[in-house]
């Protein structure tokens, strides 16, 4: 692999990485740790990339789908019409690129083509509605009755929400003519479908989290997320508390011939439509935004941008969709405010994964219609490039509305003798020093028992690496802590079933099945329970080699650290851990709780040594397994997984699109093998352990030092690597 391509394929799974948590954030948990506009820039870096090398895209790719807001917790349901998200443009060039594309289809369009009568010219034109930052919500009528209110999901289908709809106003559980003063053969009969936008209003934002400040509880962090999490409360008694309103902007399958005429006949049905306005061109289009954009604080709700839509319902549907937005509609985003403040302090935030942020405290400031007092700095790369001095004027911006960030500094304004900003050195929760990792840019405090990070030591105990404990996942993690159910790893074992009953979104079979996975978690083996207590240093292999080594608990509990170090592959740096670690008196008090609530304390894996000594490296995509499930394979028999192929390498595990590390091996004349080979090789020795195990009549196999050693399959040293 070129170093060029190299590069590039580092640069993209750095972005698929970041992008998908982002996501899985802004969807699952109603948190937004990055702006629009650079989830958008990124994406669409993504799709460069993926255009260069086309082997980088599959079905899976965010480029090729919509996030998706989908739980556990609701009944799923189909999308009589795909629910898709609409693409951004962020400038008067890309809007008039968006424009010409869609007239250039427009002009191509068959002559037999039924368009609107008064628009048989094919000339496109154009409807501008402010876009609303909340939530889109599908509501289904049958014969004028509400039957079912739906999330976005992934664009396919989307969870059920009817019960907690009804209680958002604006949306009519039935379509009176009467009512409404109608004939009644307007009434939509069969099914009628309407989508639009749930929100909230800014000043009903700002009571609920007041009031959420009084009762002690998490504050939200904007309006938009506070909606996403209210429609999929579990308690419509709750979700009624949540002032949330209905704006309605779309009939997926409707019987007129224009957009305005939709949102007419939305109007006279009772529901609440957006202001809309009409252009011909892009330069009447820009101008209209450019009116809503500069007015946009004035309004009681807040918005991103704009939304253009092709006015002609029948040249929507000639131009149709990609996999993931249609073709005649487009969100211009508004550019971001700023405004220029001095900056009196900084605070240095450890994050649950450890990470440290540095914050700006401001003094207050009006931006977009809110007082900000804080800002992001991203991290300490950012702080270097801005130069950034305690009392400096800054600029700051709302990225996207949700975060605001510093984005210059008016150096000349510096007062004399201001001192710089310097990144600390020791964590400030826990004092521990802090780590600046290759190749990233932020720095990390590593002791996962940090008082902040009390989030991220539960995630990685009940992660399948560890005491994979199914279902609970870092939302509910997140409510048991806020809910103080847990704050030390023995808590989990003491959860009742009306623990889990009692969190927000957790219905009653959800809770037993987290009840029953937390039970089950007891039956693991003790390299489980070891890698999952978040000893510094000690990862998935060296806890398994302990535990091999040792079998029991106790003994790892009694050994010196020079024992310890006698383990394949623990020097002193992880003994010294280990041995630390189980003579600390608040982590050998959590050991004793572990023990008598039920944790495991014995090794029960059998100790297999036929890759004993050997490397390898994975490529590839194999027939019937993933990388993860092979290297798993391999370690269970003895062998080492790492990072690449050179002339320590046993032996190369080769599967389809295996790319250059297979060139590699070649060149080097390291022996490559299949899956079928790596299951051949089990399964023989398996099969002779078998046979063995019958003529062993005494304890020894008990005992680490007793056990035979298998014949390897393959002679040489190296490390096994992941691609």
């Amino acid at each position: 692999m070129s170093e060029t391509r190299a590069n590039d394929f580092s640069r993209y799974f750095e972005l698929k990485k970041q992008l998908e948590e982002a996501s899985r954030l802004y969807y699952k948990d109603g948190y937004s740790p990055m702006s629009d506009q650079d989830f958008d820039f990124g994406l669409k870096e993504m799709e460069a990339l993926e255009a260069k090398y086309p082997e980088l895209r599959g079905n899976a790719s965010l480029t090729q789908h919509v996030g998706s807001d989908l739980t556990n917790d609701f009944v799923k349901v189909s999308h009589a019409v795909p629910m898709l998200s609409i693409a951004n443009v962020y400038s008067a060039e890309e809007m008039a690129e968006f424009v010409k594309a869609a007239e250039e289809g427009i002009a191509g369009l068959d002559s037999s083509t039924p368009l609107h009568s008064a628009q048989d010219d094919k000339k496109a034109k154009w409807i501008c509605e402010r876009k609303i930052d909340g939530v889109s919500l599908s509501l289904v009528y049958e014969n004028g009755r509400l039957k079912q209110a739906a999330t976005r999901g992934d664009g396919a289908q989307g969870d059920d929400v009817t019960l907690n709809a009804l209680t958002v106003a604006d949306i009519p559980e039935t379509l009176d003519a009467k009512k409404l003063k109608i004939d009644p053969s307007e009434i939509p009969q069969g099914t009628f479908e309407v989508r639009g936008e749930v929100y909230m209003e800014r000043s009903a934002f700002e009571e609920l989290n007041d009031r959420f400040v009084l009762e002690g509880k998490k504050t939200f962090q904007n309006p938009r997320n506070t909606v996403s999490g209210s429609l999929k409360l579990k308690s419509v008694a709750e979700c009624k508390t949540r002032p949330m309103r209905f704006l309605a902007y779309h009939i997926p399958q409707s019987n007129n011939s224009t957009h305005e005429e939709n949102l007419q006949q939305l109007k006279k049905l009772g529901f609440h439509t957006n202001d809309f306005w009409t252009a011909e061109n892009v330069d009447e289009i820009m101008k209209i935004s450019e009116q809503i954009g500069e007015s946009r604080d004035s309004l009681p709700f807040d918005i991103d941008g704009m939304v253009v839509k092709l006015n002609d319902l029948a040249m929507q549907r000639a131009l149709g969709t990609t996999s993931k937005s249609p073709r005649w509609a487009i969100a211009y985003k508004f550019k971001a405010e700023r405004a220029y403040t001095p900056l009196l302090s900084v605070e240095f935030q450890v994050g649950r994964t450890g990470a440290v942020t540095p914050v700006a405290n401001l003094a207050p400031v009006r931006l977009a219609g809110t007082t900000v007092k804080r800002a992001t700095l991203h991290n300490f790369d950012e702080v270097a490039r801005l130069d950034l001095h305690y009392g400096d004027t800054v600029g700051v911006e709302k990225g996207g509305e949700i975060i605001p960030k510093i984005t210059d500094v008016k150096k000349e304004l510096r007062p004399i003798g201001a001192e710089p900003v310097i990144a600390p050195t020791k964590c400030p929760e826990c004092g521990e020093p802090l780590t600046h990792v290759d190749g990233e840019v932020i720095l990390r405090c590593e002791n996962m028992h940090c008082a902040a990070q009390v989030q991220c030591l539960f995630e990685h105990f009940v992660s399948r690496e560890a005491m994979n404990i199914e279902n609970l996942g870092p939302s509910l993690i997140a409510s048991l802590i806020a809910t103080g159910k847990i704050k030390r790893i023995p808590d989990l074992y003491r959860l009742t079933l009306e623990d889990l009953e009692s969190q927000e979104r957790m219905a009653k079979k959800s809770a037993k099945n987290v009840f029953d996975a937390i039970a089950a978690s007891k039956e693991r083996s003790l390299e489980n329970l070891l890698h999952g207590l978040g000893i510094r240093f000690v990862g998935r292999t060296s806890a398994r080699n302990i535990a091999k080594h040792f079998r029991t608990l106790e003994k790892i509990r009694t050994a010196t650290v020079e024992d310890l170090q006698n383990v394949t592959d623990v020097g002193e740096r992880i003994g010294k851990s280990v041995y630390d670690f189980f003579h600390t008196e608040r982590y050998t008090q959590e050991i004793d709780e572990l023990i008598e609530l039920g944790c495991p304390t014995e090794f029960k894996g059998v100790v297999k040594t036929l890759f004993q000594g050997q490397t390898a490296v994975i490529t590839g995509t194999l027939p019937t397994m993933d990388r993860d499930e092979a290297r798993k394979l391999i370690e269970e028999n003895g062998g080492k997984v790492a990072g690449s192929v050179s002339k320590k390498t046993s032996w190369v595990l080769a599967g389809e699109a295996a790319g250059s590390k297979l060139t590699k091996a070649n060149e080097l004349g390291i022996p490559v093998h299949d899956e079928a080979w790596l299951l051949e090789q089990i399964a023989a020795a398996d099969s002779d352990a078998g046979s063995d195990s019958g003529n062993n009549g005494d304890d020894s196999a008990n005992d680490s030092t007793s056990i035979e050693k298998e014949k390897p399959a393959a002679q040489g040293n190296g490390q096994l690597s992941l691609f």
